[in-house]
This record gives structure tokens, sequence and C-alpha cells, in this order.
């Protein structure tokens, strides 16, 4: 005889209180950087971030973001850009 227990699955549950109260960081791709553009003291900033500074690790973005890449592909043609808010 084999007799087997489940566990009831447990999930967490997040709850957020509060209001966004800027809008999020525009990310731009160009020929070799990203343009990002991000709200700070009521104007809006632009950095300028090469792919290589982007895939080398998280680039400070106006102290408000991190910001990092990584190619998906071998051709270095696709990739996907992580923006971590503070």
């Amino acid at each position: 005889m084999f007799a087997v227990t489940l566990a009831p699955a447990f999930a967490n549950v997040i709850h957020f209180t509060g209001q966004i109260v800027e809008d999020p960081c525009n990310i731009s791709p160009g020929v070799h950087r990203l343009s990002i553009t991000c709200p700070q003291d009521k104007k809006m900033t632009t950095q300028q971030v090469s792919y290589q500074e982007a895939i080398n690790g998280n680039v400070p973005a106006a102290d408000r973001a991190t910001v990092s890449m990584k190619y998906i592909n071998p051709q270095k043609s696709l990739a996907i850009v992580q923006v971590d808010y503070r």
C-alpha cells in the first residue's frame, strides 16, 4: 500500500499601501547606448549609458533606479534591459 499526503499550497500576499508620485524612467535604445530619462526634483534628467556599461553591472540612473542589460541571443541583436526602481 502506498499513501501520499499533500500539504496545502500557501500563497504569499503582498499588500501595497501608498501611491506612485512620479513617472517611471523612460529607456530609449540608440546605436551604441541607452538614453535613460528619469524625473528628478520635478524635472526630467537624461543620462547616456553605453551597452557595455549596462552589461557589466547595474548603472545608476539619476539616483532613482538601476539599469542592467543581458543579451539573449549569440548575435547580440536582442537584449533584455531591466530597470529596478528604488
